[in-house]
């Protein structure tokens, strides 16, 4: 007669899951700085060195690449 073998059950980690959306929200300032450089470069183009415009334009770029950022971050998280 042949004796059934025992099996150890595997050992469950204490560790919690990891959120599936906490990855995708790493593109949020990634987008901002890429937009910011941006807007930088064509405050630079259209206005050449002047600092308000440049800081206009780094501020704009900053704000654009948030909204971008987020609605990427929100798209990436339904799926």
């Amino acid at each position: 007669m042949s004796v059934p073998k025992k099996r150890n059950h595997p050992h469950i980690s204490n560790t919690p899951p990891i959120k599936k959306g906490l990855v995708y929200h790493k593109i949020i300032p990634v987008a901002i700085v890429i937009f910011m450089l941006f807007g930088a470069g064509f405050s630079y183009l259209l206005v050449g060195v002047d600092r308000t415009s440049l800081l206009t334009g780094i501020l704009i770029g900053g704000v654009c690449g948030l909204i971008f950022g987020l609605l990427i971050a929100k798209s990436l998280s339904k799926k």
